[in-house]
């Protein structure tokens, strides 16, 4: 997580030790997957990507990952429900990416990060109503990425704005052609615009968190949306060189979307203590 989960691994380290370890854990899960995909690739990936997607849909198997993945959630439907559908849309992710439409963006990030909330609420037992909210939450931060990755994606041969807002391939992109720099940025102001109503419905979940997730959760996410604030302080240019919110700026973050929990924690011990007397 210190190399590859920045804007997460600070918040992390205020859970307490076994929280983090699982946390961690899922972490690892996902980002194999991920690696998988992304650097390895191929036919041969995504085939084994689909078996191991069926495999957690069943008790047993021979994948690591999947054993790893019923370990993790002692078995739980829901959480091998989700790292499924995380398995499956990665899977067809491993080859060259145009997205058609709000529908197939939409798609992609519940499966990606929509489901991580899900598998983060399943570890910590929160309840299933909430589930909803840290789907939410999860979508927010992956639009703030596709936003910030706009040229590297493109230069990978991926394009994730979907093509009725960027109509260009993802060639024109990465190579700044005047048509698509103007239409990069109108799509990443409207991504980042849902994405803002995203982290709104995703943060009224919060309070279903045990106190210390809700603080690390709570701390991710204006890390996140920082980065949203970066790209629209230089006019949502994302292809001009990656968004990176500045060292004094992520501790000012930081801190005060922590502090801002540990005062709600206080106020609400406070009132239940009076309604106890």
């Amino acid at each position: 997580m210190r190399r590859h989960a920045r804007s997460f691994a600070p918040a992390a380290r205020l859970l307490g030790r076994n929280d983090r370890a699982r946390v961690a854990r899922l972490y690892a899960l996902c980002r194999t997957v991920d690696d998988l995909a992304d650097t390895v690739g191929g036919p041969d990936v995504r085939a084994r990507l689909v078996q191991l997607a069926e495999e957690l849909s069943r008790a047993h198997g021979d994948d690591p990952l999947a054993a790893e993945a019923r370990d993790l959630f002692g078995g739980n439907a829901t959480g091998l429900a989700a790292f499924g559908q995380l398995v499956a849309t990665v899977a067809d992710d491993t080859g060259p990416c145009a997205v058609a439409d709000d529908a197939a963006l939409d798609r992609y990030c519940t499966g990606v990060a929509g489901t991580v909330g899900v598998m983060i609420c399943v570890l910590f037992d929160v309840d299933t109503r909430w589930h909803a909210a840290a789907s939410d939450l999860g979508k927010a931060m992956q639009l703030t990425n596709i936003c910030r990755d706009v040229r590297a994606d493109a230069e990978a041969g991926r394009r994730y704005l979907p093509a009725t807002l960027c109509p260009h391939p993802p060639e024109a992109i990465a190579g700044g052609a005047p048509g698509a720099a103007r239409d990069v940025r109108a799509a990443v102001a409207t991504l980042l615009r849902r994405a803002d109503a995203l982290y709104r419905s995703g943060r009224s979940g919060m309070p279903a968190l045990p106190p210390r997730l809700r603080v690390a959760v709570a701390a991710a996410s204006e890390l996140y949306a920082g980065i949203g604030d970066e790209l629209r302080a230089r006019d949502c240019d994302a292809l001009s060189g990656r968004v990176v919110v500045p060292r004094h700026r992520k501790a000012r973050l930081f801190v005060t979307a922590a502090a801002a929990q540990f005062r709600i924690g206080v106020i609400r011990r406070q009132e239940a203590s009076h309604a106890a007397t």
